[in-house]
C-alpha cells in the first residue's frame, strides 16, 4: 500500500494549478456569523419524531434536482452491527426498498456518503474500512456495499453522487485503530496531521494530503458508475491560527486567510480537473455552509470565485437551513444573496434543505425561533420557491425526510 500510495502522490503532484491577483473579501460582513453552522443534528436520540399526520412532505414532480443526503448516521443500521456487515442480501433487499421509496416520491438524487472520518465504505487501497459500513475500525469487507447501493440507486432511474468530507479525520482515541501502513498513519508519522477537539484533520496546505485525497476520488470514478461527485464544508474546522502556524510560516506568505483560500480553491481545481480528465460526464459540486460570513472567513472557501469562473465546481449547495423568519438569515433573503454571487453560466444552484429541523426548536433563530413548530408547511414552501428561483434542492436527510 505504502508503495503506491508514494507512486500517486508523485504523478499527482503533476496535477497542480495556480492563480494570481484574486480579490480579497476578508472585509465581507454582509451577514452576521451565527452559531448555526452545524450540518449534523444526530438522528434519532435527541430529536423526537413529528408524526406523519402532523408533517407530511412529499416532493413535487420536477426536471430539476430534487436530492437527500444520505450520511452515514441514516445507513449505518443497514450496513452493519458492532460484529461486522450484516448479510449481502438482507442489505441488498434494504437498499432496494430505499430506492424505490424515494423514486416513487419524487426524489431524483441520492447524495450518498462514502467517506465521513477519512475512512471508507467500500473496498479502497487508500483508506480503511469505516466503523460506519463494517461495525468497529479493525474489522475488514466482505463484499461491496456501495456497488450494491450504486446499482440500486440507477435501477431506479436515481443519480448516486458519492459524498466525500475531504480533510476531516477520525478521533485521536480511533486513528490507533487503523492498519499501521494506511496512508493516513503514515502521514501521521511524518507530523502531517492537526488534531483539533479531539479529532485529527488532514491540512489543505500539504500535498501529500491533496494527492491522498484526489487518489480517492480517482478510485471512486473509476471503481463505480458514479454520477458526481460531492463535498459538503469540511474544510478548515477552525479560524485558530495554530491549525497550521508551521506551515503558514514556512509558506512566506502573510495573510492568513486570503492564504488558506488560495489552498482551498487551487485543490478544488484540481479536483475539478481531475474528475473531468477520468469521466467528463461525472458532476463536481460543494455544499458550504449557508452562512456566507462564516463559509468565507472561518473554512476559508472562497465561494465567490468558484460561483463567478469555470473549472472550479458544477454547482453551489449552500446549506440554508433557516426558516422565513429566522432573525439574522431569513431564508428568501439568503437565496438571494447566494444566488446573487453566480456570476457564470457554468454553475448551477441548488439549496441544500433543513429536514432535521422539523417539528424542533430552533434556538438560534431568535424571533423565529419557533417556527419550524408552527408552520407545518414551512418545508414545503422552501422546496417550492427552490424549484421557482433555483436549479433544485437537496434534503438533509433520509432520516428524516419520514
Amino acid at each position: 500500500m505504502k508503495k503506491i500510495f508514494i507512486t500517486f502522490v508523485l504523478i499527482i503532484l503533476l496535477l497542480c494549478s495556480c492563480e494570481s491577483g484574486d480579490t480579497d473579501f476578508s472585509d465581507i460582513t454582509s451577514l452576521p456569523e451565527t452559531p448555526d453552522t452545524q450540518v449534523f443534528v444526530p438522528y434519532p436520540d435527541n430529536i423526537e419524531d413529528p408524526s406523519e399526520d402532523d408533517f407530511m412532505y412529499t416532493p413535487a414532480d420536477s426536471d430539476k434536482l430534487i436530492g437527500v443526503w444520505i450520511s452515514q448516521y441514516d445507513i449505518t443500521k443497514a450496513m452493519c452491527s458492532k460484529d461486522g456487515q450484516i448479510p449481502a442480501g438482507e442489505y441488498a433487499a434494504y437498499i432496494d426498498n430505499m430506492c424505490k421509496e424515494l423514486k416513487n416520491k419524487g426524489y431524483n438524487a441520492l447524495f450518498v456518503q462514502v467517506r465521513p472520518f477519512g475512512d471508507s465504505f467500500y473496498p479502497s487501497e487508500y483508506y480503511p474500512p469505516s466503523k460506519f459500513a463494517v461495525g468497529a475500525y479493525g474489522n475488514d469487507f466482505e463484499y461491496d456495499p456501495i456497488a450494491l447501493f450504486v446499482s440500486a440507486a440507477h435501477t431506479y432511474g436515481l443519480e448516486f453522487h458519492a459524498w466525500v468530507n475531504p480533510f476531516r479525520l477520525m478521533e485521536e482515541k480511533e486513528i490507533s485503530l487503523i492498519p499501521e501502513d494506511s496512508p493516513i498513519r503514515q502521514l501521521l508519522s511524518w507530523g502531517k496531521l492537526s488534531l483539533y477537539n479531539g479529532r485529527y484533520y488532514m491540512r489543505p496546505s500539504d500535498e501529500a494530503a491533496c494527492a491522498l485525497i484526489l487518489n480517492g476520488i480517482g478510485e471512486i470514478i473509476t471503481k463505480y458508475n458514479v454520477d458526481g461527485i460531492h463535498f459538503d464544508d469540511y474544510f478548515y474546522p477552525t479560524a485558530d491560527t495554530a491549525f497550521d502556524a508551521e506551515d503558514f510560516a514556512a509558506s512566506g506568505e502573510t495573510r492568513l486567510q486570503m492564504w488558506r483560500r488560495k489552498n482551498i480553491s487551487d485543490f478544488v481545481s484540481r479536483v475539478y480537473s481531475y474528475i473531468k480528465s477520468l469521466d467528463a460526464d461525472c458532476v463536481f459540486g460543494i455544499s458550504p455552509a449557508g452562512n456566507m460570513h462564516y463559509t468565507y472567513s472561518v473554512c476559508c472557501t472562497d465561494i465567490y470565485k468558484w460561483c463567478s469562473r469555470e473549472g472550479y465546481v458544477d454547482y453551489i449547495m449552500p446549506q440554508i437551513y433557516f426558516g422565513y423568519t429566522h432573525s439574522t438569515a431569513p431564508f428568501s433573503q439568503m437565496v438571494s444573496k447566494w444566488a446573487d454571487i453566480i456570476k457564470t453560466p457554468h454553475v448551477k444552484l441548488y439549496i441544500g434543505l433543513a429536514a432535521y429541523k422539523q417539528g424542533a426548536a430552533d434556538n438560534n433563530a431568535g424571533d423565529g425561533k419557533n417556527e419550524w413548530i408552527t408552520d407545518k408547511e414551512l418545508l414545503s414552501k422552501q422546496a417550492e420557491e427552490c424549484i421557482e428561483r433555483c436549479d433544485g434542492y437537496n434534503m438533509f436527510s433520509y432520516g428524516y425526510i419520514n
